[in-house]
């Protein structure tokens, strides 16, 4: 038998399990993704998932946290318009003035990026002059290509004349092959995966010109949440000391491993 003793201690419990349960529920991050950067993000083959080190880093922070994340991957122009608008939470990015305007940023980055190199076709007649390029204006006599919404390249090459944009880096080592562009200036860790999975093995070059381009900044991917999230300044204080205290250079050792 149940007594009514019994019944009064249990509504405030029930009451307790479903408030937490509701508490949970609106601290649900959506994260956006570059759905094409592997080993950072990328979809699965059969596009039911975001995978990469960027997502196993914020699972890291969610666990630490009592959060739910999701993880979503879009085009990447579409993806930074998504936080702006509200469709979706958060991304892990470099920090930009124009994102900046519509999301607040934890100051300790996520993870910090290679720095970048210069690929080529050893083939090139024009191969001789990018490795022996010493200014950023020397560059500029040739053509490059960087994928939609790269804020990083726009910056560095924002003075080129000769810049074509397209939606995948795959289509940029095609473009290197048949010599529509010269050089392509990216991570070596993206490049170099997709290098292998496209089997293009030794058939690029790189060259480690970092002296070409001012990297003493380095390209640093910092969470940032849309600044209408609610409480959005408390939270990424939070974040910001789980981050902080979680992601150690262990931590981000172990990850990045799983992929290469």
């Amino acid at each position: 038998m149940i007594h009514r003793r019994t019944v009064i201690f249990a509504i405030p419990s029930l009451f307790f399990l479903t408030g937490h349960a509701h508490s949970r529920e609106q601290q649900t991050i959506r994260l956006a993704y570059h759905p094409d950067i592997p080993p950072y993000s990328f979809q699965t083959s059969d596009q039911s998932a975001t995978k990469g080190i960027l997502p196993d880093l914020t699972d890291t922070l969610a666990f630490s946290m009592n959060l739910a994340f999701s993880h979503q991957s879009y085009p990447w122009e579409r993806a930074q318009r998504m936080v702006e608008l509200g469709m979706v939470d958060a991304f892990c990015c470099p920090i930009t003035p124009e994102r900046q305007r519509y999301a607040i940023f934890a100051p300790t980055p996520i993870i910090v990026l290679h720095g970048q190199v210069v690929f080529f076709n050893p083939a090139s007649p024009n191969a001789p002059e990018i490795k022996a390029a010493r200014r950023i204006e020397d560059f500029y006599l040739f053509k490059t290509a960087t994928f939609l919404g790269n804020s990083r390249h726009d910056q560095i090459w924002k003075d080129h004349p000769n810049v074509e944009k397209v939606s995948r880096v795959e289509q940029i080592l095609v473009m290197l092959l048949r010599g529509r562009i010269d050089f392509y200036f990216a991570d070596p860790l993206v490049t170099g995966y997709k290098i292998k999975t496209a089997g293009l093995n030794g058939l690029l070059d790189s060259a480690p010109l970092g002296y070409i381009v001012d990297q003493n900044r380095e390209t640093e991917m910092q969470f940032g949440l849309r600044r209408s999230y609610p409480e959005a300044e408390k939270l990424i204080v939070d974040i910001d000391t789980t981050i902080k205290k979680i992601i150690t250079p262990e931590l981000r050792k172990n990850i990045v491993s799983r992929y290469l």
